[in-house]
């Protein structure tokens, strides 16, 4: 999922091959869009537009979002294309086959590549999230079967490795704010981490389920988050 502003929200219906715009303010559905596959990744753009991937038929699709959906572009990429992310008028994409990442713009032109050992990353989860912060740009890639966190620098090179508490599988990462991040894990639960002084903090005691995505309000303070329910759910942080 991703969002679009405090009342616009576009999730990714894997099963049905569709894609779909939420007002979260009248808990309903405005728009859906049929797409030619599976799709698995979704970041916002400006201009009210989101990046979906299409691993499987190596594309990626941009849309516009106003009151409904439409596809404006399509990138076609070399590789499966399964997580996206968005910073500084470039795409992030990370690949689950071959392994690597790598920094595209807007037309599909790759500035960057890098390798990378990922074990299977072929998990519905949002395993890749962004934050630039003044001319910093981190990059934070979870490890799902190392049990880890990767942050890389804009060059895509590896600056620090984070091991989720507890020994579980992290499962989803968002970043949202300078070294805070929001990381689900295999067991259910979400945390809140600070990725420079290691400080953790379990949002609920009572777990969430096993979230495969996460995207978060600033403005409302509510972190809205999906698992294999069906359903979007809403936290509110306090």
């Amino acid at each position: 999922m991703a969002l679009l502003s405090s009342d616009r929200l576009v999730v990714l219906d894997y099963k049905n091959q569709s894609v779909k715009l939420l007002d979260v303010v009248h808990h309903k559905v405005l728009h859906q869009l049929e797409v030619d596959g599976m799709p698995t990744s979704v970041c916002s753009l400006p201009e009210a537009r989101v990046a979906v991937t299409l691993p499987f038929i190596n594309r990626i699709l941009i849309l516009h979002c106003d009151n409904k959906l439409s596809i404006v572009d399509t990138i076609t990429v070399q590789g499966y294309c399964w997580n996206i992310a968005y910073s500084n008028k470039l795409l992030i994409v990370l690949y689950g086959h071959p392994r690597k990442i790598e920094i595209m713009n807007l037309n599909g032109s790759v500035v960057k590549q890098n390798e990378l050992n990922l074990l299977h990353q072929f998990s519905l989860g949002s395993q890749l999230s962004v934050m630039t912060e003044g001319d910093v740009t981190s990059i934070y890639v979870c490890e799902i079967n190392n049990k880890r966190i990767l942050r890389l620098d804009e060059n895509l090179q590896e600056q620090q490795i984070y091991r989720p508490p507890g020994g579980a599988k992290p499962w989803c990462v968002l970043a949202v704010g300078e070294n805070q991040l929001l990381e689900g894990d295999f067991g259910g639960d979400i945390w809140q981490l600070d990725s420079t002084m290691g400080r953790c903090t379990l949002l609920r005691e009572e777990g969430f389920g096993l979230t495969v995505s996460m995207a978060f309000c600033h403005e409302r303070q509510v972190l809205y988050y999906g698992d294999f329910s069906d359903s979007v759910k809403r936290y509110a942080i306090s």
